[in-house]
């Protein structure tokens, strides 16, 4: 069972997890890239990097295993995943989740990224976030 089955089963029931299943084919597009955190051989932590656009990348699958939190490596993935984007050359990430994975969320505000929506489905809100890597990026957001 994986984190997010065994954390969110409410939401693990409305996130495809295909992507998963054959993580090189879903991430090992020019542009993509997924990563992992290890502690003695063991994967406590993942993000990955998809391609919406050439201008826009997807965080997805930021999860850290519970014993492994507050140390640090969710903050160390999203630093390297937005380094990857800056080295791709994205204008912005877009970080997708909902209200209950509350812990994402604060770390992705914390990074940087700001609300751009919230659509209330029941008790669980859908969140979108962005994280503009270039000015010229931050200056088109502000003229729409």
């Amino acid at each position: 069972m994986n984190v997010l089955q065994r954390e969110f089963p409410k939401d693990a029931q409305n996130i495809p997890s295909d992507d998963l299943d054959d993580i090189g084919s879903s991430y090992g597009k020019l542009g993509e890239a997924f990563f992992i955190a290890l502690s003695n051989g063991k994967i406590v932590g993942t993000v990955g990097i998809k391609q919406e656009d050439e201008r826009t990348a997807f965080l997805r699958r930021l999860f850290v295993a519970p014993e492994f939190r507050r140390k640090q490596i969710g903050s160390q993935l999203i630093e390297r995943a937005v380094e990857f984007c800056r080295e791709v050359g994205y204008d912005e990430i877009i970080f997708k989740t909902t209200s209950t994975m509350d812990k994402a969320v604060r770390l992705c505000e914390k990074r940087g990224f700001v609300p751009k929506a919230k659509l209330g489905v029941g008790p669980v809100q859908l969140l979108k976030f962005a994280l503009f890597l270039k000015t010229e990026a931050l200056s088109r957001q502000g003229k729409k």
